[in-house]
């Protein structure tokens, strides 16, 4: 019987998966139904800090579409993703990015210090919780996606740190 290779997953071939299962939700929000004129609109950009040179905690931009909101981490899992979604609790979130568009609202989670086998533990918790789910788990991360009606989830760790990225269609 011949054994079959083992396949390893270097980091630059991780990131283009990584890209290639945020793709999907970036373009689903992208508003390609908007006008020119929409989309050229200058933003403007609110601050929870003030004009001093320290770093911004939180920042709000709005475009006639759409609202952005980056928040900086430490507040724990964030607020208004669907009960359904169960949080991610391996880890500390370094940083989160919500964005409202009449598609819908989505989240970016940032994440650090997850342990190893975090991802294939979350697997497990989004099938309990109703998600239909495919993962690739490499060496010390991996992905893992995951779909239950309208709301899709992707998770990609490696090294330490992960990404959660979940949409909710309207």
């Amino acid at each position: 019987m011949m054994a079959l290779p083992s396949r390893h997953v270097d980091a630059p071939r991780l990131r283009r998966i990584a890209s290639v299962l945020l793709l999907p939700t970036l373009l689903f929000l992208s508003g390609c139904d908007q006008k020119a004129d929409d989309r050229f609109r200058k933003p403007i950009a609110r601050s929870g800090a003030g004009l001093d040179n320290e770093a911004e905690e939180n920042v709000t931009i709005e475009t006639a579409s759409r609202t952005v909101e980056i928040m900086s981490g430490g507040g724990g899992w964030p607020s208004g993703i669907p009960s359904e979604v169960p949080p991610f609790l391996d880890g500390s979130i370094s940083s989160v990015a919500r964005t409202a568009s009449a598609e819908g609202m989505s989240w970016s989670i940032t994440l650090g210090d997850i342990t190893s086998d975090a991802v294939k533990h979350y697997e497990t918790q989004l099938g309990e919780h109703g998600f239909h789910t495919s993962s690739m788990i490499v060496g010390n991360g991996g992905s893992v996606t995951g779909q239950n009606g309208n709301i899709s989830i992707a998770v990609v760790a490696n090294s330490g740190n992960a990404t959660i990225s979940v949409a909710l269609k309207n």
